[in-house]
This record gives C-alpha cells, sequence and structure tokens, in this order.
C-alpha cells in the first residue's frame, strides 16, 4: 500500500486557532502529516528568524499526526520542524488558514503565513499559503475569539480548509519546481462548492504610511484600514480583482524573480 503524502502545517495566527484547526481536519484525510505553529500570534511578521530566543517545542494532544506548539514565529516553526521534528522530508508544507485576506504584495510580502510557506520552499518543498476574508465588521472580534465564526462562516472555512489541502494534493502529484515559489490562496467570506478558483497575480497596491497618531497623543501605531482595499482599483487578472468577484484565487509567487504580472 502506497504511503500518503506528508504534510507540514503551520500558521501565524497562533496555535489555538480554530482556523488551523479546520485545515488539519482537511488534511487528515489526504495527508499524513505533523503540525508546528507558533504558541502566540506572529501576524504581519513575514519571514523573520529569531536570532537570540531560545525555542521551545511543547508537544500537544489532539491532532491527526502529531502537533507542536513553539515560541517563536512561523518561519521558525518551519525550520525547527524540517530540522527536529519529521520523520521525513515534508511533500509540501501548508500555511494557515489565516484569519483574513493575504492579497496584493504589501500585504503578501508581510504575511506570517506566506513567511511560513516561503520558509519550505527555501528548503526546495512544495509549499503553500492559504487564507480566507473575513467581515470587516467581525474581524476583531473573530480575532480575539482566535477564530470562532457563525455557522455561516464556519461553512466556507471548512470549504476553503478543504480545498486549500486538494490544492496542496495536486502540487504533490506534479514534479517538484526547481524556482522558489509559494502558492498563494485566497478565498472569499462566502465560499462555497461552487465559488470559482481562479490563478491570479498580488496586485500592487501603494499603501502609504501604516502607521497613525495614537489616540492617547502617545506616538504612532500601525493602523491596518480596510479602506484602502475597499478604495483601490484592481488591476485585472489580480488577486484583489478575485476577491472583489467573490472568487478564490490562486497566485504563483516566485521569489526566484518577484512578478507583478501573471506568469505565463
Amino acid at each position: 500500500m502506497r504511503e500518503r503524502p506528508l504534510a507540514l502545517i503551520s500558521n501565524d495566527d497562533g496555535f489555538d486557532s480554530i482556523f488551523l484547526r479546520e485545515l488539519t481536519k482537511a488534511a487528515g484525510d489526504l495527508f499524513e502529516m505533523v503540525v508546528c505553529a507558533p504558541a502566540d500570534e506572529q501576524s504581519w511578521i513575514g519571514h523573520a528568524i529569531s536570532r537570540h530566543r531560545r525555542l521551545v517545542p511543547e508537544e500537544v494532544e489532539g491532532f491527526p499526526g502529531s502537533a507542536f506548539k513553539l515560541n517563536g514565529t512561523p518561519a521558525d516553526c518551519v525550520n525547527f520542524a524540517l530540522g527536529h521534528l519529521m520523520p521525513r522530508k515534508p511533500d509540501v508544507v501548508i500555511s494557515g488558514i489565516n484569519l483574513g485576506y493575504n492579497v496584493t504584495l504589501p500585504m503578501v510580502l508581510s504575511s506570517g503565513t506566506v513567511g511560513a510557506a516561503l520558509e519550505g520552499a527555501l528548503h526546495g518543498i512544495r509549499s503553500v499559503a492559504s487564507s480566507m476574508a473575513l467581515p470587516v465588521e467581525e474581524f476583531d472580534e473573530i480575532r480575539e475569539s482566535k477564530g470562532q465564526v457563525s455557522q455561516g462562516l464556519m461553512a466556507s472555512l471548512q470549504e476553503s480548509a478543504k480545498r486549500s489541502a486538494m490544492h496542496a494534493l495536486s502540487l504533490c502529484e506534479k514534479p517538484a519546481e526547481s524556482e522558489l515559489v509559494v502558492h498563494n490562496l485566497n478565498f472569499p467570506e462566502n465560499t462555497s462548492s461552487q465559488t470559482e478558483l481562479v490563478d491570479a497575480f498580488p496586485d500592487n497596491l501603494r499603501l502609504g504610511s501604516l502607521f497613525q497618531p495614537m489616540e492617547d497623543g502617545n506616538g504612532y501605531g500601525l493602523v491596518y484600514q480596510t479602506k484602502w482595499l475597499d478604495v483601490a482599483t484592481p488591476t485585472e487578472g489580480s488577486d484583489l480583482a478575485a476577491l472583489r468577484n467573490s472568487q478564490a484565487s490562486a497566485a504563483r509567487l516566485n521569489f526566484s524573480g518577484i512578478r507583478t504580472q501573471q506568469l505565463p
């Protein structure tokens, strides 16, 4: 009997994210797997690697396969797992599912979700980053509850998880790529089995300053404003255009030579 492909799964929203849990459930039907995810949320940290922190893994029960939380960044988790936790080299790294979208270059290049997948790609492993858009008015509450969502959004999440795992499996059935590539998936908040998945590229959105004065007058802080995407004019064929059209998108991020146009 042929063994199932082996997946390494991580995220940037933290080990206790319900979105991570749903991804592992979907992946567990298709893969042997090891989970290694940050102990706490590590959003917007990109591909950061801990230099001075002493990493201490903690094994956690209740997941398909083996699972560990790690006091490090998403990229730390993938690097550490590849060096110390995997029974063999995995066939694919899957990072997500992220709470909220990761579309356009400014978000993609800052994303810890993408950063974890990038670490896998740097090791020559097929790598997927997966994210799902959330209603703007509910985002903070969902984030604070570590991904608790309504029944309708849960159905979208479960479908996004299923399709993420299927996409990763399809990559395992193809030869590994020679280029440094991350496959970046984004699903709309109303994802269903009928939602079209389209090839896309990351839109080159210019966000300007991300930092605004704090209300208490004491310094400046990161203020993520959804109106950045709401007022932007998406480029045809981009991940942002797909999101506007309630489509799921698959962008092939080629870090061997990043382009803002779709690769042939």
